[in-house]
């Protein structure tokens, strides 16, 4: 699946990379509110225990809250310029690509199991998300739209597709009554 638009003539490596530069910079995001937090209580520490640097021990209370407001406003800049450069640079933002984070979550899915997730909450989790049966809708559609634009290739092969997901549905659980509902047009 390309990571951009081919109009925007960019090759699926370089949105490879954008997605990975932005899946960096909202790590770094995510770890301002802790660095900033932790900042300030060592800054405190230090002051209120006369320790460390001649700049902290020696600073009145008021020069100490500036340093607080220094910190803080060091924060919000920051975070302020990593939503900046990632609404700026996330493919996603264009081509409404949100099988890409799905695909992450079931990776981190995948590495819960492994790590000894109950397998038997994951499963209950799994059926009561309707992920299988939204994606056969999902690829219904798609079908539909390769159909429609007379792509039988595709259109064939995404209903190929189906047929498996239908399956799968059923035997993780679903039972026939909402496959009935999918074949009747609705969820």
């Amino acid at each position: 699946m390309a990571d951009i638009s081919a109009e925007a003539g960019q090759s699926p490596t370089a949105g490879t990379a954008r997605r990975l530069t932005t899946r960096a910079l909202k790590r770094v995001r995510r770890l301002t509110d802790p660095v900033a937090s932790a900042a300030l209580l060592v800054m405190v520490g230090l002051w209120l225990t006369h320790t460390g640097p001649a700049w902290l021990t020696t600073a009145s209370d008021w020069t100490v809250l500036l340093y607080a407001v220094a910190v803080l406003g060091i924060k919000t800049t920051t975070d302020a310029v990593v939503e900046y450069v990632i609404e700026l640079i996330d493919p996603d933002r264009w081509d409404g690509d949100i099988t890409y984070e799905l695909a992450e979550g079931l990776t981190q899915l995948r590495a819960d199991i492994d790590n000894g997730a109950d397998i038997d909450d994951v499963l209950d989790s799994f059926r009561a998300s309707n992920l299988v049966p939204e994606l056969l809708s999902t690829l219904r559609n798609l079908a539909a739209e390769y159909a429609a634009r007379g792509d039988d290739d595709e259109n064939q092969r995404l209903l190929a597709a189906v047929l498996h997901l239908r399956n799968a549905d059923k035997n993780i659980g679903y039972g026939h009554d909402q496959i009935a509902a999918l074949k009747g047009g609705g969820k």
